[in-house]
């Protein structure tokens, strides 16, 4: 690995994860992009390796806003089966119906699409969602909510996030939780969505002729990992205390245009 190389993707997942642990994220909508554009050539196995930095962005953020009580446990169980079926079905469909460049294309289309939804959504909304609303505590909505988390799992398992995307909407719209609730749960949701994603890629090398042979950048899991732990579990606390939940959605928009921006310049080139 090259020493420059690898402390500038230090310095930079370190920075995402310090924002992202505030957003119900696990850090793929950047991790991605910088692991593909500082030297891990195939999405196959940026995906993999992002996954086990959201690991560690989920868990970090998931203690912190469980010491706070923002941490509904009993719900993240409900919703948790859903969201694994799909990071299953979509680990597979990025390593088997998608090539690199498709997979570049779809990646963005994604981002631009949640990106034009959230500006939308920041920009209507100036109420700061701070209580619970129990009205949308329904079995029927639970229901669709449950389902609608396959999609949370799907975008884990093909892209190589958490799937909070869908997660934090989810709770927020859906089931009338309060922002930071519905971030932390989100959080704990991440964890294993992102574990079997990475599982189901582990599984797919075992599988290959002349059995498991881990790609040279898997060295990127040790090394990082500890990195993005430590910066989730410092941003999270100090987002708890600082940051308000309107200007960190802001700010997150900004971000993820960007890395959108750069999967299109890299994709033009």
């Amino acid at each position: 690995m090259d020493p420059l190389l690898l402390a500038l993707q230090a310095i930079l997942v370190f920075g995402v994860a310090f924002i992202y642990a505030n957003l119900g994220l696990g850090g793929g909508l950047l991790f991605v992009p910088i692991l593909l554009s500082t030297g891990v050539g195939a999405s196959d196995v940026a995906v993999p390796v992002s996954l086990t930095f959201t690991i560690a962005t989920a868990t970090s953020s998931a203690i912190n806003h469980r010491r706070k009580g923002f941490v509904d446990v009993r719900l993240g169980g409900i919703l948790v089966t859903g969201a694994l079926v799909g990071a299953i079905v979509g680990t597979f469909f990025t390593l088997f119906l998608l090539d690199d460049t498709a997979f570049r294309v779809f990646f963005t289309g994604v981002l631009l699409a949640f990106g034009g939804y959230m500006v939308l959504d920041w920009w209507r909304n100036s109420r700061s969602v701070d209580a619970d609303d129990p009205s949308k505590m329904t079995r029927e909505r639970l229901a669709g909510v449950s389902a609608a988390t396959v999609g949370s799992g799907f975008l884990s398992g093909s892209m190589g996030i958490g799937g909070g995307l869908l997660n934090v909407p989810l709770l927020v719209y859906g089931l009338g939780r309060r922002t930071r609730l519905a971030i932390g749960t989100s959080s704990l949701l991440i964890i294993p969505t992102a574990a079997v994603g990475f599982g189901a890629y582990v599984a797919e090398l075992a599988a290959r002729p002349g059995g498991f042979v881990a790609p040279p950048e898997f060295l990127l899991i040790p090394a990082l990992m500890p990195i993005v732990f430590v910066g989730a579990y410092i941003g999270s606390r100090w987002g708890l205390a600082r940051l308000k939940t309107r200007s960190v959605a802001l700010l997150f928009i900004l971000v993820l245009f960007v890395a959108a921006g750069k999967l299109i310049l890299d994709l033009a080139l």
